[in-house]
C-alpha cells in the first residue's frame, strides 16, 4: 500500500500532473487543494489526507461537494484532515490509481500514516449525508490522535 501511495505521489508531484480545480469546485469547497498540495500538507502536518474523487457529468458528486463537504467544512469538522479533490476526467490516471480501478463515483477515500509508517486506506462510495462521513473520520482522526 506504502509503495503504491508514494508512487503515486511522486507521479504526479514529478510530471506536474496536478491540475488546478475549476472555479465551480473552489467555490463549492473554499479549502479544497489540488491533490499533490493536499498530499504535501498532510505530511507535514501529520494529517489524514482525504480525498474526493468525482467526476463533472456526476449529479452525486455536485451534491456531495455542495452539501456534506461543504456543511462539514463550515462547521470546522474537515480541518484535522488535508482535503483534495480529483476529478477522474481531468485527472483519469490518478483517479484509478486512488480508487483502485473502482469506477464508482463519487468516492471520499481517506488515507492515515499508521504507528508503523504504512498507509491506511479507507473508502466511502456513492453519495454520502453527513453522518458517515462523519462517523469514519472519527475512525480515521482517531488513528492519528487529532480529533
Amino acid at each position: 500500500m506504502l509503495s503504491l501511495f508514494m508512487g503515486l505521489t511522486l507521479a504526479v508531484v514529478t510530471s506536474g500532473a496536478a491540475a488546478t480545480q475549476s472555479g465551480t469546485n473552489q467555490s463549492v469547497v473554499s479549502k479544497n487543494q489540488n491533490y499533490t498540495l493536499a498530499y504535501k500538507k498532510s505530511v507535514e502536518e501529520h494529517k489524514p489526507l482525504m480525498v474526493v474523487v468525482s467526476a463533472g457529468y456526476c449529479p452525486a458528486c455536485d451534491v456531495l461537494k455542495k452539501t456534506t463537504i461543504a456543511n462539514m467544512e463550515r462547521s470546522g469538522e474537515l480541518d484535522a484532515v488535508s482535503v483534495a479533490v480529483v476529478d477522474r476526467d481531468a485527472e483519469p490516471e490518478l483517479a484509478k490509481q486512488l480508487m483502485a480501478n473502482e469506477k464508482m463515483v463519487p468516492q471520499i477515500i481517506f488515507f492515515t500514516r499508521t504507528e508503523d509508517g504504512r498507509w491506511s486506506r479507507k473508502r466511502l462510495k456513492g453519495y454520502q449525508p453527513v453522518q458517515p462521513v462523519r462517523n469514519l473520520l472519527r475512525v480515521v482522526t482517531s488513528m492519528t490522535g487529532r480529533s
